[in-house]
């Protein structure tokens, strides 16, 4: 079987290599076979390219917020170890991790369909409780605490 470009844009002929009969005339059941095998090969690559985009659409991960920002003292130096408080107010879970030695911390992979309350401590001494709403519409929030100093009695 052969493919090849025909007289008019865009058309292909399949030229089959029959064997002409004994009384010269093509036989057009091999012709039809070797039809039939490629409309079936087509098919075949047409389902598989359809199946593979179907799995890659089927991967795709829903959006997700990241909460992330840096935790500093009165005069803006990041604070190092600072314990910052993540809470999905549906839920009441609570996750917590340490500040690095920039200050910063990170949340990645929450959900946007949750409200989150976010806060910091240090040594005893909380920040302001901050609010990730579900109304905002951004999945990267940057929520910077203060640690206010220690009050003296």
């Amino acid at each position: 079987m052969k493919a090849t470009k025909g007289r008019g844009v865009g058309e292909i002929m399949i030229r089959l290599n029959s064997k002409p009969r004994q009384d010269g005339q093509l036989d057009h059941r091999a012709s039809l076979l070797g039809l039939r095998a490629a409309t079936a090969a087509i098919l075949a690559a047409f389902l598989l390219i359809t199946l593979s985009v179907n799995t890659v659409q089927g991967k795709e991960e829903k959006p997700s917020r990241t909460v992330l920002g840096v935790v500093s003292d009165e005069n803006e130096n990041p604070i190092t170890g600072a314990v910052v408080t993540i809470t999905d107010l549906q839920t009441g879970k609570k996750s917590a991790t340490y500040t690095g030695a920039d200050g910063a911390y990170l949340y990645a992979g929450l959900e946007v369909t949750r409200d989150y309350e976010v806060q910091a401590s240090y040594k005893g001494i909380s920040s302001q409780l901050r609010k990730v709403s579900i109304v905002d519409p951004r999945s990267r929030v940057t929520i910077n605490l203060r640690i206010p100093p220690p009050k003296e009695e």
